[in-house]
């Protein structure tokens, strides 16, 4: 059994098909033990699932939603990176170079997708 994770820090809600939802959140451990974790809802409020979506990454902080529906967690670290996750689990983790190859502190990330040929990521730092 997995136990519910240490240190959550950014988090998003996303809703799932069968009319139940997904509290999406970042564990901000140090040392490659932080990461991302679902705790999965169905329609009337009961907890159905509790799973690790995203781990082997250090002090996930913040992060945000993306228009089409995953979660971008963000490394708050100096060689920190960016990982877009699929609460829904229809396509697997991958990095999301946002700040370039040598990485950054990153706290969180909005996007703009009026043009959606041409997302516009915003990406903060801390210093």
């Amino acid at each position: 059994d997995l136990i519910f994770h240490s240190m959550p820090d950014g988090a998003a809600i996303f809703p799932l098909e069968n009319d139940g939802y997904v509290y999406v959140s970042n564990s901000e451990m140090k040392e490659g033990l932080g990461g991302v974790y679902g705790l999965y809802f169905d329609g009337s409020g009961n907890v159905v699932d509790y799973k690790r979506m995203l781990s082997g990454t250090t002090r996930n902080c913040g992060g945000g939603r993306t228009p089409w529906d995953t979660w971008i967690s963000c490394e708050e670290y100096g060689r920190g990176q960016c990982w877009q996750v699929d609460p829904k689990n229809q396509r697997s983790s991958k990095i999301t170079k946002l700040g370039g190859a040598g990485g950054g502190n990153y706290e969180s990330v909005a996007v703009d997708n009026r043009n959606p040929d041409r997302p516009i990521f915003f990406l903060t730092e801390d210093h």
